[in-house]
Formats: C-alpha cells, structure tokens, sequence
C-alpha cells in the first residue's frame, strides 16, 4: 500500500466533507459508516465503500477516523471488526474526534502493541472549514508519526498544529470547546438583552464586530440566532459532551472551572428541552424562555 491509500471511518457532518477533499486531492480513498446515505454521495466521486472499519484498515495505510464520542472510538478502533484486527503493521490512525485524552492514550498504548500507530488530531473550524478543507487541527503524537500524516492532514486543513504527545490534542480540543460553549452563552445573553430593549439585531452584530466584544461565536452565529436558523452544524449534544469532559478533567486536575460549570449546566437545559439535535448555538432558546423572549 501506498502513503495515498488512506480510509476515512466515520461520515457525518465532518467526516464526509474530509473524505470529499482527500478524493479530490488525489488520495485513493476507502470509506465506511454504518448509513448508506454518505457512501451513496462519496462511491460516485471514486471511493471504494467497504463493509466494516476492519475492511478499510486492510485497504489503507492510513485511516482517519470522525466520531461522536470516545465510545464511539473505542469500538470502531478496538471491536472484532475494528481497525487494529484490519491494519497492517507500521499503519497510522488519526483520530479527528473530540474524545477524552486518557481513551486517546490507552487506545494509542493498545495500537502499539500491535505495531500500529495512532495519533489523535481533533479539528476546528465547523462544517464549513472541513467543507473548504480549513480546518485547524491540533495533533497529538510522535513527531515523526505527525510528519508522516502532513500531507493527508493539509488536505483537510490548512493549521495543522502538532502540540505533543499522545492525548495533547484532545487536551487543546477540549479547551476549545470549552470557551465555544461559554462564548455562546455570552452571546445568547446579548442576544435576549438586545431583543428585550428593542436593538436591531444586524446593527448590533455589525458593530460588535467590529468592537472588543468580537468571538467566533458571535460573528458566526448571532446572524443564525437573528434568523431563528438553528440547521445543525454542530449539535447541542455535542457541546454538552465536550462540556462534561472538560469539566471532569477539571475535577482531576483541581482546576476551578465557575463559567464552563454554568455554560454545562445551560447545555443540560437545552437538552432537558429537547434541542439536542439543533446546532449549539440554539443555547439562546433557553435564555429566550428564561426571559420570556418570543422566538423570531
């Protein structure tokens, strides 16, 4: 096999977009998901579909993996079907999920034992970056094992970020998110208050902006809280997942987390509300009914 044989396990929202690039760049590219729906999409663009992660280990000398959660991994990663019983030796996974660093570095010690290396690479950017192929990626590994994987990495990237070893990717991830669920929270409770005194809404996300008061979150999705447009990109379960990670590495480390504890708590509401399917952003209807804020 080839450094161009590469898998993609894992077809959602981030991992289809990622597939679609590396088909595009030239890479020979070997997919499963457990919904035909992404395998009917990619087949027709030149990837050969296979029936099980094992499968695709065994047509790829790489395989990047994009899903949900840690468990998620641990199965597609270590099952019967998995990829460490489909991998040849001197094999490379690169985890693209948001998961817990201690699962990252037990998988990682697991695929060693096998002579297969596994690098963990959380990405950043959206669906969009990873539909543009923009993404930030935060890697964590041997630096010989990250440089091996560069040129699959700036296919769907263009800030590829080698942190340190084993689990520091997850570690810069979860960081990440952490400040995302915050920023978003802030920005629903802008959002409440300049409805409640009558603000336009564009103007007010035109000049902030422009102002101190600027994140992603807000220039990214006040205009779809404006809009009532809460199309998932990235879900409300999801924030909350990566939430209560960050909260229980927290725990372990003794690290005082006040704002991440009420930004998990205002997630645990979203989904008590039944949101957790919408984009996160849709946090704002919790505020919005706390406040007695109509939908627009």
């Amino acid at each position: 096999m080839k450094e161009t044989d590469v898998g993609v396990v894992g077809l959602g929202a981030m991992g289809l977009p990622m597939a679609r690039n590396l088909i595009l760049k030239g890479f020979s590219v070997t997919v499963f998901d457990i919904r035909e729906a992404p395998l009917k999409i990619l087949e027709p663009l030149g990837a050969r579909v296979a029936h099980s992660p094992k499968e695709v280990a065994a047509a790829s000398s790489i395989v990047l993996t994009s899903l949900p959660s840690s468990k998620h991994v641990e199965d597609v990663v270590m099952g019967e079907d998995g990829l460490i019983n489909g991998m040849a030796r001197g094999g490379v996974i690169v985890d693209t999920s948001t998961i817990d660093p201690a699962v990252s570095r037990k998988l990682a010690e697991e695929c060693r034992k096998k002579g297969i290396t596994m690098i963990d690479a959380p990405v950043s950017g959206g669906t969009v970056g990873a539909e543009k192929g923009t993404l930030s990626i935060m890697v964590g590994g041997d630096k010989k094992d990250v440089d091996r994987c560069m040129n699959v990495l700036r296919a769907i990237g263009v800030n590829v970020y080698h942190v340190g070893d084993s689990g520091a990717g997850q570690l810069f991830k979860l960081i990440n998110n952490m400040l995302v669920g915050i920023n978003l929270v802030g920005v629903s409770e802008a959002f409440v208050l300049a409805r409640k005194a009558g603000i336009d809404l564009r103007l007010l996300h035109s000049v902030i902006k422009t102002s101190a008061g600027t994140s992603w979150a807000l220039e990214q999705k006040l205009p779809k809280m404006a809009s009532n447009d809460f199309d998932p990109g990235f879900r409300v379960w999801l924030q909350h997942k990566d939430l209560a990670l960050a909260m229980s590495l927290a725990s372990q480390m003794g690290a005082a987390l006040p704002m991440t504890a009420l930004a998990f708590q205002m997630y645990e509401s979203a989904k008590a509300m039944g949101l957790q399917d919408l984009d996160h952003s849709a946090i704002v209807k919790v505020l919005q009914k706390l406040s007695g804020v109509e939908s627009s």
